[in-house]
Formats: structure tokens, sequence, C-alpha cells
């Protein structure tokens, strides 16, 4: 089993310049807890539900631009490792996801504690197409969205 076959493609994925509050928009909007940090396709950190929540108890309204609250350096996986290895090292580093690279170290999926849970417990089959498991806007597409009423506490 490969993590290629099991992670969440394709990826959404925001530029260190996205606002805070818009970053938490969008995980709510999408349904998940984690968020790449890209620059030109390659991660250059990552950002948590739980950041962006601590973002908002310390800076309120205030425009923060993620880059100030990633996460970095980040763990990454290949494409081409064991789903096996994935959970190692989630476990092993605390972590709840790690973004998937190719041979470039190209950001191309994600991969979740939830997804590796989904495959243990029978609930997910392997993808060999590059169909996705839900429709997501490039990062020029998130990033571009700016800031917007949020619905951060």
């Amino acid at each position: 089993m490969l993590v290629r076959d099991y992670m969440t493609r394709p990826v959404i994925a925001i530029g260190r310049d996205t606002e805070f509050h818009a970053a938490f928009d969008l995980m709510r909007h999408h349904n998940i807890h984690h968020l790449p940090v890209v620059e030109a396709g390659r991660v250059v950190g990552i950002v948590a539900e739980r950041d962006l929540l601590l973002a908002a108890a310390n800076f309120g309204p205030a425009l923060v631009p993620v880059g100030e609250i990633m996460r970095a350096p980040v763990t990454c996986i290949s494409q081409r490792a064991s789903l096996r290895s994935a959970a190692r090292m989630l476990v092993l580093r605390h972590i709840g996801s790690l973004p998937v690279v190719d041979s470039r170290k190209a950001l191309v999926g994600m991969i979740t504690e939830t997804d590796v849970f989904k495959v243990m417990a029978g609930m997910a089959r392997p993808r060999k197409s590059g169909i996705s498991r839900r429709a997501v806007p490039s990062a020029a597409t998130a990033t571009a969205r700016g800031r917007r009423e949020s619905a951060l506490p």
C-alpha cells in the first residue's frame, strides 16, 4: 500500500501571504484541519486549525499572514512511500498530516491520520486514477481570496 493511492489530491494549499482568517475560513469550507503553505509548488510551512485558533486568541481581528504563524520546516513524505511508513511518521512525530511530494519535491497531495484510520478500518480503497475526493481551488485562488468575514472566534 502506497501513500499515493490513499492521499487526498488535489491538495488545498495557501501562500505565506494568505491572511489567517481567510485560511481558517478555507479549512471550515472544505472540512479540513491542515493547510500546507507553498511557494512555487514547494512546501515551505504548514498551518493547523489549532494554530489558527491560537492566532485568533492572540491577534484578534488583526490582519496577520499565515507566514508569521506557520510551522516550518515541514515533515513531508514521498508519494512512493508505504502507507505504513506514513503512519509511523505521524505517530512518532505527533502530527496529524503529512504533505506528499513527488521526486522533484513538488506538493502532490496530503495524507492524514484519518486517511490511515480509514484504510485500517476497511473504509478506503486505493485510487489509482487522478480522481479527487473533493474539488479544491489552487493555491493562487486560495491566496487571492484575501480577507473576508471569518468564522474565527
